[in-house]
């Protein structure tokens, strides 16, 4: 997709929980960003300790999501879309997402503004 990648990952951040799942929220949120990013953007991946809890962010250049249809995104079989359709997509990364960060008693969440859309995800520390 001619994408910059870029990241800002802090040292000594631990979570405990089921690494796979945890690869895979990382993967689906970085996917995400990929195929809603215009070729030639930029997509950023930061992981932050905030207050005892590990922030992952991904931020990618992107047209507003309304603010009504924010939290359901996180749904099964949910498309903001209805024209992306035929993608080979069928809505359930976010979903799978949101799964894995409740199952890490985290939360997850999408913002907008200034034509960057960020989806993070914050999970508890361990040791």
């Amino acid at each position: 997709h001619k994408l910059t990648l870029e990241t800002d990952i802090s040292d000594g951040i631990f979570v405990s929980g089921d690494s796979g799942r945890l690869k895979q929220l990382v993967s689906i949120l970085i996917d995400n960003a990929i195929r809603h990013s215009e070729s030639g953007g930029q997509v950023y991946v930061a992981l932050k300790s905030e207050r005892g809890e590990a922030r992952l962010s991904v931020i990618n250049d992107g047209e507003e999501i309304p603010a009504d249809r924010r939290e359901l995104i996180f749904e099964r079989f949910y498309r903001t879309d209805d024209a992306r359709g035929d993608d080979g997509h069928f809505g359930l990364g976010l979903a799978i997402a949101k799964a894995i960060t409740d199952s890490h008693k985290g939360k997850i969440g999408v913002s907008c503004h200034d034509g960057k859309i960020e989806f993070y995800a914050v999970i508890p520390q361990g040791k």
